[in-house]
């Protein structure tokens, strides 16, 4: 990641955050993961802290679709998903989230044999932890965009996948892509967890 942490306000209350005591403990934050994704337009409640988590955004993008008198998204949000990675501790639970829409990412390139777009995103991190939230952006990271696979089989995460682990020496969560079967270089990231 470039730059610095921008700590933002977000009505993203801790009832909501991904509940570290529902939920086991992260077995070997180090190894890498693949992110799991949420769709955003219907939050179903297991999306719901994604979506908490991406309101303001969320509400931008409603309003370009309304403002272009696309009225489809009266009901829900308009189209909109975000990939992530959960790390829990006893003590905290950190979320690295990128959000996908299409008024507020841009195209990297394109996979035309894995029907995939890599895009460039805004970026979250939020900390659970004492009771307390704490969001702040993260730049921009990258996000897959899968297209529709024949036969509706699922898409080949070893040619087009993202991601992510903890790397716990140096307080720090690891983003990466593989896009068309190689390591995309320009989605390499390192986002470090603020220490109370």
């Amino acid at each position: 990641m470039h730059g610095r942490l921008t700590f933002i306000a977000v009505a993203a209350a801790l009832k909501l955050a991904p509940d570290a005591s529902a939920q086991s403990l992260t077995h070997d934050p180090n190894a890498w993961r693949a992110v799991a994704y949420a769709d955003l337009e219907l939050p179903n409640s297991e999306a719901v802290p994604y979506a908490s988590l991406w309101a303001d955004r969320l509400k931008k993008n409603n309003d370009a679709y309304a403002a272009k008198g696309d009225t489809r998204f009266a009901v829900a949000n308009a189209p909109a998903s975000e990939s992530h990675i959960v790390v829990r501790s006893p003590t905290k639970t950190v979320v690295l989230s990128v959000l996908h829409t299409l008024t507020g990412c841009s195209p990297i390139r394109t996979d035309p044999v894995g029907n995939a777009t890599l895009k460039r995103c805004p970026m979250r991190l939020a900390i659970y932890q004492n009771g307390r939230s704490t969001v702040a952006d993260a730049g921009s990271g990258c996000f897959i965009e899968y297209g529709a696979q024949p036969n509706n089989v699922r898409p080949d995460l070893a040619r087009n996948g993202a991601m992510g682990a903890y790397d716990v020496q140096a307080k720090s969560i690891r983003a990466g892509i593989v896009f068309q079967g190689e390591i995309a270089p320009e989605c390499q990231f390192r986002v470090p967890v603020p220490q109370p």
